[in-house]
């Protein structure tokens, strides 16, 4: 009976012991993660990331001062966010290791970072526009890592076909593009029974039910937002370089591209440095792109 008695005591405290563990790496997570959105704000205050912000958020409130319908207080804030390499160095290292390791975890941070100073540039002037916050799904962060050097720890190797964890970099000649595809980035859909309910999708085009009626919702076609891509194939740089290599051969490298990752027009046969991430959860691309350059 006391060995019995001992057991159960035992698998108490080990039971306690779990359940404490796992709240403190939860609590530990989510200050990591407040930590993080705080470097972010503090790395915008230090460049000119903040203009562009407020800016946006200006034009926002300009938009909606004029036409104030109801719908426009949807609408969408879309940012191109430049993260330069050089700036991040000198005012946060410790983003520019976040970014490398886990950009996923970077975009997500990016996002919340910047939601919270839209939502105290909204409160700031709150009395002058009625609009006291906006859904998260209404913004919309592109973030870009620019002018990352050209680093072989982050190089794809092409002879063994595998990419790093992380933030990882493709040098290569542009082989092959499709035609401009459409991402709906945002939709905005209204109760056409008369329930004065809103809407916001982000990720189909199906029309969702109102909460009230339970009828399908109806959209607001001149307020959907898209976004181009491309799937692009890039040959590695290698197979110019050795073109007699023996018992190798080289497989382009599927990239999906959109619009705000490159500036200008893509041109065949060119070189190019695409920084991005692989993505395992893709059916039809392999590496999604954050920035693509020539090199």
């Amino acid at each position: 009976m006391f060995n019995v008695n001992t057991v159960i005591q035992t698998q108490g405290l080990s039971t306690n012991s779990s359940t404490s563990t796992a709240f403190e790496e939860h609590s530990l997570e989510r200050h990591s993660q407040f930590h993080e959105q705080k470097l972010i704000e503090k790395f915008c205050r230090a460049t000119q990331l903040v203009k562009l912000i407020e800016g946006t958020v200006e034009n926002f409130l300009r938009n909606y001062r004029r036409t104030r319908k109801p719908e426009e207080a949807l609408a969408p804030l879309r940012l191109r966010l430049d993260f330069n390499y050089v700036e991040l160095v000198e005012h946060a290292p410790q983003l520019l290791h976040l970014v490398v390791e886990e950009p996923l975890q970077f975009a997500e941070a990016v996002k919340y970072s910047v939601y919270g100073q839209v939502r105290d540039l909204l409160k700031a002037n709150a009395n002058d526009n009625g609009i006291k916050a906006i859904d998260i799904a209404q913004l919309h962060t592109h973030w870009r890592l620019v002018d990352l050097p050209l680093q072989q720890n982050l190089l794809y190797n092409p002879t063994q076909y595998l990419y790093r964890l992380g933030l990882a970099l493709v040098n290569g000649f542009l082989s092959a593009y499709t035609p401009p595809e459409t991402l709906v980035l945002q939709s905005i859909w209204y109760c056409a029974g008369g329930c004065l309910r809103n809407a916001i999708q982000t990720s189909s085009t199906d029309a969702p039910l109102c909460p009230n009626c339970s009828r399908p919702m109806s959209e607001y076609q001149k307020l959907r937002v898209t976004e181009n891509y491309r799937l692009i194939a890039v040959l590695p740089a290698e197979c110019a370089q050795n073109p007699r290599s023996v018992d190798c051969i080289y497989r382009p490298i599927l990239v999906r591209l959109r619009a705000h990752t490159y500036d200008g027009d893509l041109k065949l046969g060119a070189n190019y440095v695409i920084t991005g991430y692989y993505c395992g959860t893709a059916s039809s691309y392999q590496f999604e792109a954050c920035h693509l350059r020539k090199a």
